[in-house]
């Protein structure tokens, strides 16, 4: 009779765990309040571009659109005072 030779068992592979970002927001950013007419419409483009981009997503009517549009913008504003 012919003995089987006992496998070693494989080590075991480890894991690499992904780590976050340091760049997607950890970071406290001061925003120098000397170009707030240039920050508020920068603002105003971004709220624009983020309603487009849900639009494009998602079917919202015109009314929803502009209201929206027009919450985003007060939120943002009130954020750089």
């Amino acid at each position: 009779m012919v003995q089987k030779k006992k496998k070693k068992p494989t080590p075991k592979k480890k894991v690499v765990k992904r780590t976050k970002s340091s760049s997607a927001g950890a970071k406290n950013v001061h925003i120098p309040r000397d170009n707030d007419v240039k920050m508020s419409e920068m603002v105003d483009l971004a709220a624009e571009i983020f309603v487009q981009t849900l639009e494009i997503s998602t079917k919202i009517p015109d009314r929803l659109r502009t209201k929206l549009i027009k919450q985003l913008k007060d939120a943002a504003k009130q954020a750089l005072s």
